[in-house]
């Protein structure tokens, strides 16, 4: 019986990059989901993903195809890496963050 080599793909390793990670910040800042990222750009939201969790190699022309969906330029996307440009706060999700932390009481004093 001949056993069959299994294809190594990309996909199938895990690098996380700086890149990456930026790049899911940056997705998450603008409060879009992968699905709703990868219909943006026209492609896969697993593709979204891998390139995210490094299982999809990222070049310049994707790098910019990402910013360019998410609204940021790759002057601002280097200088975010470099750490000479503020990241955007993810100001939705730090308030429901917030939210959940209050007791009942202080809840409906902020509500009134």
């Amino acid at each position: 019986m001949e056993i069959k080599k299994k294809k190594i793909r990309r996909c199938d390793s895990k690098l996380e990059t700086n890149e990456g990670r930026l790049l899911k910040y940056l997705r998450e800042s603008r409060n879009l989901s992968v699905r709703a990222a990868g219909k943006i750009m026209g492609i896969s939201d697993s593709s979204v993903s891998h390139a995210e969790h490094g299982r999809r190699d990222l070049d310049q022309k994707s790098i910019a195809a990402f910013l360019s969906a998410y609204g940021y330029t790759s002057e601002q996307f280097e200088e975010m890496l470099k750490g000479n440009l503020k990241i955007p706060e993810h100001t939705r999700s730090e308030c429901i963050e917030i939210i959940q932390r209050l007791d009942e009481s202080k809840l409906k004093t902020v509500k009134a």
